[in-house]
């Protein structure tokens, strides 16, 4: 069976339509705050005892937290926040005794333990006064799972193994089988670029730790070296994910220091970057489902496997023969350039059709109805990334047949390779 885009077509839309049907609606990826003790919106004879909330997921001991405050700002608590031995999804604080009438609010904050996403809000407590029809809007959840500095992070991090393990990978499945007189020059130019790319995932991974420990502890990036970080990474869910991924980054960077781009030194280090990027999966929303963990994990790996794939395809079609640059110049021949085009098409119709239907899998499960994507945040972003990923596809398509038609004119394609060259690069740009 061929991979035509007609049967991408097809096969995608009947994922879509299945499984917006029958899937449940559900958005939210992070510990957000499902029920209080005693609840908001009623008025209250007495001031409780202590305040619990119930979350949708485990929450970290260390960067959760709750606090009850008058009027005036001040605490009325005793200090004691801590989430419950017997149920690691409440979190609770005790009040001091013979608090006297009043609105107070209860402000908490919240990081899962799965997909060490951050959550924070408020809501108001009315003892002993009558329910404000204002004052009692419920302030559950913040969205706070993303910041500035996180963003960048996995940003970094997957522009960083793309680099690493694309380049590698265009190496050894396209460029070290096509080509002949110009290998050498090849190589060392891959050869560096591999380096800069396994030097920048390790930077990059420092970073997203540091990163992460600034959101979590809501504090400054700067600050959060010292005991944010220590607390992050000396304990918890992140920490046992963290340091087997920096440790496969350094190995990895290693062997293709001392061993090349040549033998089972490269081929080990090909084979970690899966790896790799498993452990961003299994910190990734899809790590956080109710009851389909698993699942979304698996897609969550395979649309990262395929957007890398897809990302070196594009990153490397701009500098490669096929891709905007004179056949004639460097010495190629014709047949090379289209034996480049032939290999890269193959693996582009692999990694786009794997980002497709793993995006639309993915959609499914953590967006769940058709209303989800017009009417929550997450909703939008996939409708955005959608719209980029088909005009990326759709200039592809055109890119490949410019670039056909080039390879086979090469002594009087000058200009039509310096437009197939711009062309790549918008290609490469909506990618990114």
């Amino acid at each position: 069976m061929r991979l035509t885009p007609g049967w991408i077509a097809r096969t995608v839309g009947c994922v879509a339509l299945i499984g917006v049907a029958l899937g449940p609606g559900r958005v939210a990826a992070h510990a957000v705050l499902l029920r209080s003790t005693p609840p908001t919106g009623q008025r209250l004879g007495a001031a409780p005892d202590k305040v619990q909330l119930l979350f949708s997921e485990p929450i970290d001991p260390v960067f959760s937290r709750v606090q009850v405050l008058n009027s005036s700002g001040q605490t009325v608590d005793n200090a004691d926040a801590h989430v419950d031995v017997a149920d690691d999804h409440v979190l609770e604080v005790s009040l001091k005794p013979g608090l006297p009438n009043a609105v107070y609010t209860v402000s908490w904050r919240s990081l899962s333990t799965i997909d060490v996403h951050s959550d924070a809000g408020q809501y108001p407590l009315f003892v002993g006064v009558p329910v404000s029809a204002n004052a009692a809007v419920d302030k559950r959840s913040g969205q706070e799972s993303a910041t500035p500095e996180t963003t960048f992070g996995r940003w970094w991090f997957y522009l960083a193994a793309t680099l690493f393990g694309g380049v590698l990978a265009v190496w050894k499945f396209v460029l070290g089988a096509v080509l002949v007189g110009s290998r050498a020059a090849a190589r060392r130019r891959a050869y560096r670029l591999i380096v800069l790319g396994g030097v920048l995932l390790v930077l990059g991974t420092v970073y997203t730790a540091l990163a992460q420990a600034a959101s979590a502890a809501d504090v400054p990036l700067a600050s959060a070296v010292g005991q944010p970080l220590a607390d992050l990474l000396l304990r918890g869910r992140f920490a046992s994910i963290w340091w087997p991924r920096i440790g496969l980054e350094v190995i990895s960077l290693l062997l293709i220091g001392l061993g090349g781009l040549e033998g089972l030194a490269s081929e080990c280090v090909l084979a970690t970057v899966p790896a790799v990027l498993l452990t961003s999966s299994l910190t990734s929303h899809g790590a956080a489902l109710p009851t389909l963990a698993a699942a979304g994990i698996a897609i969550d790996w395979l649309h990262l496997v395929g957007c890398h794939r897809l990302g070196w395809w594009s990153g490397r079609r701009a500098d490669l023969p096929a891709g905007g640059v004179a056949c004639g110049r460097i010495g190629l021949t014709t047949p090379v350039c289209r034996g480049l085009l032939a290999r890269f098409g193959r693996f582009a119709v692999v990694a786009s059709t794997l980002v497709v239907l793993s995006g639309v899998l993915q959609a499914v499960l953590e967006v769940g109805s058709w209303a989800g994507l017009l009417t929550t945040a997450y909703g939008e972003l996939v409708l955005v990334k959608s719209v980029l990923v088909a005009a990326m596809l759709l200039l592809a398509g055109f890119n490949e047949w410019r670039g056909r038609t080039a390879a086979a004119v090469t002594a009087r394609s000058g200009g039509r390779l310096v437009a197939l060259r711009r062309g790549v690069r918008a290609e490469l740009a909506l990618g990114w």
